[in-house]
C-alpha cells in the first residue's frame, strides 16, 4: 500500500525551514504556533518582546506582561502567511482586577485544497485534504513589590486536525518580568510546559530591554524551541507620543532574527522593494494609537516579515482599550 503524503504538510514545515539551525528543527508538534499568530508587535521587532510584552500582546509571548494592562483591552489579529496561507481569527482579551489581570485568547487556522500524493509524488484522485488547527489560553498575572516584579501563568489547549489526524494537548505557560529601574526590564518565559515534544514543542525565552529618552525601546531576546537550537532576536521601536501629534501616537519598529537560510526570491519575481524585503531575518512594523476614539483607546499595528524564497508574511492587529 503506497504511503500517503500530504503536500499541504509543507505548511507545518515552513516554520522549521524558516528558523532551522540544527538537525532537530521542526520535529516538535503544533508547528503552526511558531507562525506568530496574535504577535504583531513581536514580529515587527525581530521576535524580541519577552521583556516588553504587555496587555493582550503578552498572552502569546510572556504571560507576566499581562499584569501591565491598566484598562480592559480587546485585540483582533489577522495573519497572511506565505504560500497563500491565512489565519483570519485571533481574539484576545485582558481584564484588570486591581493588581491581578485576567486574560484569554483564541486562535483558529483553516486551510483547504491540498493535494494528496503517494510515496512517488503522484497525485491521488478524489482526495479532499484540509487542516484545522487552533489554540485557546486562559491566563492570570499579578504585580508584586511596588510593580517591580510581575508573574504570569497560563493554561493552553492546543488542537490539530491535519487531514483527519487529530491531536489535542493541554499545556501551561509561565512568565516572569522584572523592572529593576524605570527604564529597564528583564523577561523570562517558559511556554507549552507539560506536553510531549511530539505534540507541542516547548519554548524558552529570556531577554532584556531598555527605554531611552522616553521615545525609544531597544530589546534583545534569546529563545530556544525544544526541537531546535538557540535563536536570537534584536528589535527597536521609536514612538512619537500623542501629545506631539494631532492624529495620535505613531510607533515605528524594526528588528532582526537569526533565521536559517531561507533562500532568495527569483530575479524574475523581484519588485522594486526587493532590497528591503529581500534581506533575510529583518522585519518591520508600524503602529498607530489614539486615546480619543469616542472616549476609547484605539490602535492598529502592522508587521512585515520577509521570509526569503517563501515570500513575505503580513501581520495586522486592531486593539481597543476601554
Amino acid at each position: 500500500m503506497p504511503k500517503i503524503r500530504i503536500l499541504g504538510a509543507t505548511l507545518w514545515l515552513l516554520p522549521a525551514f524558516a528558523f532551522a539551525i540544527d538537525d532537530g528543527a521542526g520535529t516538535g508538534g503544533a508547528a503552526f504556533m511558531k507562525m506568530g499568530l496574535g504577535s504583531t508587535r513581536a514580529m515587527g521587532m525581530g521576535r524580541a518582546l519577552v521583556a516588553l510584552a504587555e496587555g493582550t500582546d503578552a498572552l502569546t509571548w510572556n504571560p507576566a506582561g499581562l499584569a501591565l494592562a491598566q484598562t480592559r483591552e480587546m485585540n483582533y489579529s489577522y495573519l497572511r502567511y506565505v504560500q497563500e496561507v491565512e489565519a483570519p481569527l485571533y481574539m484576545a482579551y485582558a481584564h484588570p482586577l486591581g493588581r491581578t489581570v485576567l486574560g484569554a485568547n483564541l486562535a483558529y487556522l483553516s486551510v483547504d485544497g491540498f493535494d494528496v500524493r503517494d510515496s512517488q509524488g503522484r497525485v491521488l484522485d478524489n482526495s479532499n485534504v484540509f487542516v484545522r488547527d487552533g489554540f485557546a489560553t486562559m491566563s492570570a498575572a499579578r504585580s508584586f513589590y511596588y510593580e517591580k516584579i510581575f508573574l504570569g501563568l497560563g493554561l493552553k489547549g492546543v488542537y490539530e486536525d491535519n487531514a483527519g489526524s487529530h491531536r489535542q494537548s493541554l499545556v501551561a505557560d509561565f512568565g516572569l518580568m522584572v523592572k529593576p529601574t524605570q527604564g529597564t526590564s528583564l523577561g523570562l518565559a517558559f511556554q507549552n510546559l507539560g506536553g510531549s515534544q511530539s505534540r507541542v514543542a516547548k519554548i524558552t525565552r529570556l531577554g532584556g530591554a531598555v527605554r531611552l529618552f522616553e521615545l525609544l525601546n531597544l530589546s534583545l531576546e534569546l529563545s530556544r524551541p525544544s526541537d531546535s537550537g538557540w535563536q536570537a532576536g534584536i528589535g527597536g521601536e521609536f514612538t512619537l507620543p500623542e501629545e506631539y501629534l494631532s492624529v495620535g501616537q505613531v510607533t515605528l519598529r524594526t528588528g532582526y532574527f537569526t533565521t536559517g537560510n531561507q533562500g532568495s526570491i527569483l530575479k524574475a519575481d523581484r519588485s522594486a522593494l526587493y532590497p528591503l524585503i529581500g534581506a533575510q531575518g529583518i522585519s518591520f512594523g508600524i503602529g498607530l494609537f489614539t486615546s480619543q476614539a469616542f472616549g476609547y483607546g484605539l490602535g492598529v499595528d502592522y508587521a512585515l516579515v520577509p521570509m526569503g524564497a517563501l515570500g513575505t508574511a503580513d501581520h495586522l492587529s486592531v486593539r481597543l482599550k476601554f
